[in-house]
């Protein structure tokens, strides 16, 4: 009860019906500024905008009556009495005058050729009268005082004028309007804009006139107070649809006002647009232009993909055929056929509006008949489109899209999308004119080449980097150790020698740096001549020793440092092929990406120090890799070429026996959707592998041809298609081949693909023979694995092998390197065993390990547990708790705990 007893306080009171009265009067008035504006710049003024003048006009007169007589009840009483009734007998010729041009307006706006039928004649004659008759009435009953003194008929009068507004006069007029809108043949934007006028203002109005009845009768007060809520709420709705009504038709350019249907800008275009001209950029035939509009116009226009078609004109257009790149139909040969029938009118219209839309020129067409607008209406009718967007390239039409009909009903196409239409045409006319020209496979080609030689210079600068860092860390470069050497003794001339040598010379005598010291010194104290040698101390840092004799006392002087620039290179610049080369040399020596390969392949004979260099300057490429060379060193390699491109997953295919089927291209590439109905959805591997992972192909021959060329492809480009698709997608995965197959004479007999092979014959790299390797530098190999499966220098003197055993290497040659660096651990644990001290000889873990992401880990033992950053490495390694704890050594329950605690599972 008190809510309803506030509700009649708030509402029941002129003040309410005042505020919404004036609310009204103004927006109204807004409305007819801005039709006045619309008028002023509209080359063409139809009748319609003048009906509209009457009717607007008209119902803010009504507003207007109401403001003074609910002014003279709130704020000034002693208005004239006589006045405000004047007012008020004058709105209602207003009222007449407001449904007798409703009544005209509508009708005129669906009938084209509207001309004054029997009965608007007879209803504008009876309005007439009625209007008089209130004129009449207001001015020689003017000096009426009260309500005894008016008129006696006047009541009748407003009965009758209400009844006749609302029933004779303007039902049949909204009949006609409702059966054209239903079986009319109107343009759709007419009819849309006439459901909206119907629904949301007009039968609202005439529904809202019927319940207030006479509202402008003067009565007694308490007459007026059951009234004035019900004409206080009916006018603020009336006042809202009247707003949204506007503001809504005015944007489907109601009476003509506007050129096109307007809507907002889409903020989102922009970032739309990005990927479509990412998408175009990647083009490489016809085909893919196809998909990336029907893609475009889905996804920016929410038109179906089957109802979006591109044609692409042949050069020679005298011929009128066309190349369609998605069906060939009979709408091509329509369209070509007008075109040489109507050369000029397509033009003319385009110059225009650049796009030929349906519904606008319909609508403008209805207002505005010309013999232009019929012809390109029938013209669209007949190819059935709703959309005509014709795509120039310097005043040539090379290709045109095709919009069906009605392929998209609950919405028109407004100015915004119209611009955005023009803006894509105007982009796919110039890659139609690339592709046709055939320029753009080769700029593509080339730009996948300059961005693996800026990928490259990058790395080799990051190398250089690295390197100058080496020697610039702090007490590396300014101190000089300086020993003597006399009588079998070493002397410590400085304090630089003592924090450079860290061990006791003089007594541990089996130390390696001990004997490399005293044999240097009894060489140069022998021949009279210096020497240098170079030592790799317990820190895995390398020292230069020098060694010159003191001509004057039986001395040798011995200075120790680390090595500069030129000491790092100068050792081994003999032994490389390409003198030029150097730079990766001095990699080779300083970098991390260096002592990866050096602890791959410990020798630095001049067969594999070239070697090692070849395989370091492609590792920093992102080239494609052919490997040749022992099965068992393949995956190895593998790993390191992984690891220094810094990828994070290395997927590696192993291809036992020829493919016949289409599992692998469907793996590497995916299917085309149409086609992998049947197949169970999978993610293509250069999908998944994209910009964090390198494709290892073991035995890449086994591939079958068409495999081949789609990888030749990609490797080319950087793009590859899904098997049996034709859309281009952009991948940055490191591709690794390996075989053992002379892929060169395959290709002669047409067994392997020649693209392929011409893609990978560059970056082909094979391993040297240890079966032909001269035999200092396969000893070279064995003393560098026997330095690293040694963890101690303890017993390095005890188990270093001799000559005999190295020997045995030589006569009974391993055929990889895997085969030997096994074949040297094994010698050492026998000959460890042998000595009685296989117990106290710690051998490295990561020994057996070739994936430098595993060393540590390895090495670390139990404690990697305690390690978060090993731990998530591990478990993306492993994916499996069973297989980390083998390879650690550890429980099960141990690592499952870790893992929880990591929140790993």
């Amino acid at each position: 009860m008190f809510f309803l007893e506030f509700l009649e306080q708030s509402f029941n009171n002129f003040s309410f019906i005042f505020i919404a009265t004036s609310f009204s009067f103004l927006l109204k008035s807004y409305l007819l500024i801005v039709l006045i504006r619309h008028m002023t710049r509209s080359s063409v003024i139809g009748k319609h905008i003048y009906f509209l003048f009457a009717i607007i006009i008209g119902n803010m007169f009504s507003d207007f009556a109401w403001i003074m007589k609910l002014t003279k009840i709130l704020f000034l009483p002693q208005l004239d009495y006589q006045l405000v009734l004047f007012f008020v007998r004058i709105a209602w010729v207003f009222f007449i005058i407001q449904y007798q041009a409703l009544a005209l307006f509508i009708e005129n706006l669906v009938i084209r050729k509207y001309s004054l039928s029997l009965r608007q004649q007879l209803f504008l004659l009876t309005s007439i009268i009625l209007c008089v008759a209130f004129i009449i009435i207001a001015i020689f009953n003017f000096n009426c005082s009260d309500q005894s003194q008016r008129f006696y008929f006047e009541p009748s009068l407003q009965n009758i004028s209400i009844f006749y507004a609302l029933f004779p006069l303007i039902l049949p007029s909204v009949y006609i309007v409702l059966k054209e809108i239903r079986f009319g043949s109107l343009p759709f934007i007419l009819k849309r804009q006439l459901s909206i006028l119907m629904q949301s203002l007009i039968i609202p109005l005439l529904i809202a006139d019927f319940i207030q009845m006479c509202p402008f009768k003067i009565r007694s007060l308490e007459m007026l107070a059951h009234n004035y809520a019900a004409v206080g709420f009916t006018t603020i709705l009336l006042t809202l649809a009247i707003y949204f009504c506007a503001k809504k038709i005015f944007g489907l350019r109601f009476l003509n006002l506007k050129d096109h249907v307007q809507q907002p800008m889409n903020i989102n275009f922009v970032d739309d647009f990005k990927g479509v001209l990412e998408r175009l950029s990647r083009v490489t035939n016809f085909r893919e232009l196809g998909h990336i509009t029907q893609n475009f116009f889905k996804e920016t226009f929410e038109i179906p993909f089957n109802k979006t078609h591109l044609y692409l004109r042949q050069k020679d257009y005298a011929e009128s055929k066309i190349q369609d790149c998605i069906m060939e139909d009979r709408t091509a040969s329509l369209v070509e056929t007008f075109l040489l029938t109507h050369p000029t009118v397509i033009e003319s219209v385009v110059k225009e509006g650049k796009i030929l839309i349906y519904d606008e020129i319909d609508f403008t067409h209805f207002y505005h008949a010309c013999e232009q607008s019929e012809i390109v209406l029938k013209f669209l009718n007949i190819i059935n489109a709703d959309i005509f967007l014709p795509i120039y390239e310097k005043d040539r039409l090379i290709a045109y899209i095709i919009v069906e009909r009605h392929a998209r009903t609950e919405k028109f196409y407004s100015n915004v999308e119209s611009d955005e239409l023009i803006v894509f045409g105007s982009y796919l006319g110039n890659i139609i004119n690339l592709l046709q020209n055939k320029s753009l496979d080769i700029l593509i080609e080339q730009e996948q080449k300059l961005r693996g030689e800026l990928y490259q210079k990058h790395q080799e600068i990051e190398q250089y980097k690295e390197s100058i860092r080496s020697f610039l860390r702090k007490g590396k470069t300014k101190h000089i150790g300086i020993l003597f050497y006399k009588n079998r003794q070493f002397v410590y001339v400085n304090q630089a020698a003592k924090e450079l040598i860290d061990i006791n010379i003089n007594q541990q005598h089996r130390h390696p740096l001990a004997q490399s010291l005293r044999q240097l010194s009894q060489q140069v104290e022998s021949f009279k001549s210096p020497k240098t040698i170079f030592f790799k101390n317990a820190a895995d840092g390398t020292l230069v020793i020098s060694a010159v004799p003191h001509l004057e006392k039986n001395t040798v002087i011995i200075t120790v440092s680390y090595p500069s620039v030129s000491d790092t290179i100068k050792h081994h610049l003999d032994l490389l092929k390409d003198p030029s080369e150097w730079d990766y040399l001095l990699y080779l020596q300083t970098t991390q990406s260096g002592k990866l390969i050096n602890q791959l392949i410990p020798g630095s004979g001049a067969v594999f120090l070239n070697f090692k260099i070849q395989l370091l300057k492609i590792a920093l490429s992102k080239k494609a890799i052919l490997l040749d060379m022992s099965e068992q060193d393949v995956e190895p390699i593998a790993e390191i070429l992984h690891h220094i491109s810094m990828r994070d997953d290395l997927h590696i295919m192993t291809l036992q026996g020829q493919s016949h089927n289409n599992e692998i291209a469907i793996a590497l590439f995916g299917v085309n959707p149409i086609f992998g109905v049947q197949i169970q959805h999978t993610q293509a591997l250069l999908e998944k592998l994209d910009n964090v992972g390198t494709l290892f192909i073991k035995n890449i021959h086994f591939l079958d041809i068409e495999t081949q060329d789609y990888l030749a492809t990609f490797i080319k480009t950087g793009f590859y298609s899904q098997f049996k698709g034709d859309q281009k997608i952009a991948s940055n995965v490191r591709i690794i081949c390996s075989s053992n197959k002379n892929l060169g004479l395959l290709a002669q007999e047409g067994k392997f693909s020649k693209a392929l092979f011409q893609e990978l014959k560059s970056t082909h790299i094979s391993m040297p023979s240890l079966l032909t390797l001269p035999e200092d530098e396969l000893h070279e190999l064995t003393e560098g694995f026997t330095e690293q499966v040694l963890m101690s220098d303890a017993l390095h003197q005890v188990l270093a092998l001799n000559d005999r055993e190295k020997n045995l290497f030589s006569s009974d040659r391993p055929v990889s390197l895997q085969e030997l660096k096994t074949r040297v651990q094994q010698v050492l644990v026998k000959k460890s065993k042998k000595n009685q001290i296989y117990q106290e000889v710690s051998f490295d873990p990561a020994y057996d390990i070739t994936d430098p992401d595993l060393v540590e880990a390895v090495r670390l033992g139990k404690k990697a547990l305690q390690e978060p950053r090993i731990m998530v490495l591990l478990w993306n390694k492993f994916k499996n708790q069973n297989k980390i704890a083998s390879f650690l050594g550890v429980n099960r329950s141990s690592v499952n705990r870790r893992c929880k605690e990591y929140n790993l599972l």
